[in-house]
């Protein structure tokens, strides 16, 4: 008897991501290899230049897509005659698990971190107040399929790249106590529109996936 249902299962999404951010002076990638290194050997999934990673995150990593819309209606007709999107946004957010001086600087608009030798140990150095801009970044959230064959394939991965993002509001905070969770740090991107895209539906983010 056929089966009446439909279900592939290869198209079924479930697991981590991988969280990278780059310069806005850095090309937009254009393949996945624009962002890491995919060829087999020591260096394989390293960033390629220019990228850096967020590292651990915790409770996922969230692409929101929305928009608000405006309804045409008539006298004649008890009930709208059609719809039209007119703003659309886009945000990334996600809890940042590694602590560390970039990260902050990037989730709070930090200022630029300085390094100080003297005394020793040698210290690190940035600051936070009330930034009058964002900066520009470029984005990336990267997805690995699991193998399909234990690990001799290496699974196949899904990139999204944003071509502009800035930092959303968001508040951040750094939790000291003596049990629970290790800290995080809460960080939420918009992405902005890229004028310079010649499909305009694409101006947000495109996506890339190995086939």
């Amino acid at each position: 008897m056929a089966n009446f249902f439909r279900v592939d299962t290869t198209k079924l999404v479930r697991g981590a991501a991988r969280f990278m951010y780059a310069a806005i002076s850095q090309a937009k990638p254009a393949k996945i290899s624009d962002v890491i290194i995919l060829t087999a050997g020591g260096t394989q999934y390293n960033p390629q230049a220019g990228w850096s990673d967020f590292g651990a995150t915790r409770e996922g990593i969230q692409i929101t897509v929305n928009n608000t819309e405006s309804a045409f209606d008539v006298d004649q007709v008890a009930g709208d005659i059609g719809t039209a999107p007119d703003t659309w946004e886009c945000f990334v957010a996600t809890q940042l698990a590694e602590r560390s001086l970039e990260n902050l600087v990037i989730a709070w608009e930090g200022a630029t971190i300085t390094t100080d030798v003297v005394p020793t140990p040698f210290e690190r150095e940035t600051g936070f107040a009330g930034a009058t801009s964002y900066t520009q970044r470029r984005l990336a959230v990267l997805f690995q399929k699991a193998s399909v064959d234990g690990g001799v394939t290496p699974g196949l991965i899904t990139g999204y790249f944003f071509h502009i993002a800035v930092r959303a509001p968001q508040e951040g905070t750094l939790d000291f106590r003596k049990a629970g969770d290790a800290q995080t740090v809460a960080v939420r991107f918009k992405a902005l529109a890229d004028t310079t895209e010649t499909d305009p539906l694409k101006a947000f983010f495109r996506v890339r996936e190995q086939i």
